[in-house]
């Protein structure tokens, strides 16, 4: 495989990853203070807010008339997996930084370059696997009204835009 084929693979993972990430929590709307501390897209934890981590709004979450209750377990599930996105973000943000020097580089060392797509590939697979499983259990949390109403706006936008970006 090419270079260039790995490239657009890698490319094709972190916009699947991305465009998974989006329904995956509901909007933090009891926290407006922490919006405003905010420095940057990643916040002052360097995560919250951050699309496909725990903390921004799912857009599949709004409107579903969620009790106290369920917002409360989303938080709590959302926490318990804070510290594992926070290292998968870690994780993909080295890798890219490696990848950038080998590309900015006055050399072209295609073995590296190849090494390091296939790095910044996995970290990017971490994500998505964690991105799912944090899915899994937040729509646990849901009633069966909420779960069919989810899934009427789904077949709403078609299969090719299954989740919002």
């Amino acid at each position: 495989m090419t270079t260039r084929i790995k490239t657009m693979f890698a490319a094709g993972a972190a916009a699947l990853m991305l465009a998974g990430a989006a329904p995956l929590v509901m909007a933090d709307q009891a926290q407006p203070q922490q919006r405003q501390q905010r420095r940057g897209p990643g916040g002052p934890d360097g995560m919250r807010g951050m699309r496909g981590g725990p903390g921004f709004g799912g857009p599949e979450f709004r409107n579903l008339d969620l009790s106290d209750d369920q917002k409360a377990q989303l938080k709590k599930i959302r926490d318990a997996r804070e510290a594992e996105f926070k290292a998968a973000f870690e994780k993909i943000g080295t890798a890219r930084q490696g990848m950038r020097q080998l590309l900015e580089a006055d050399s072209i060392n295609e073995g590296a370059i190849r090494a390091k797509s296939q790095e910044v590939a996995a970290a990017e697979a971490d994500l998505a696997i964690l991105n799912a499983k944090l899915r899994k259990e937040s729509m646990q949390v849901l009633t069966a009204e909420q779960l069919a109403k989810l899934k009427e706006r789904a077949e709403k936008r078609g299969p090719r835009q299954r989740r919002p970006q």
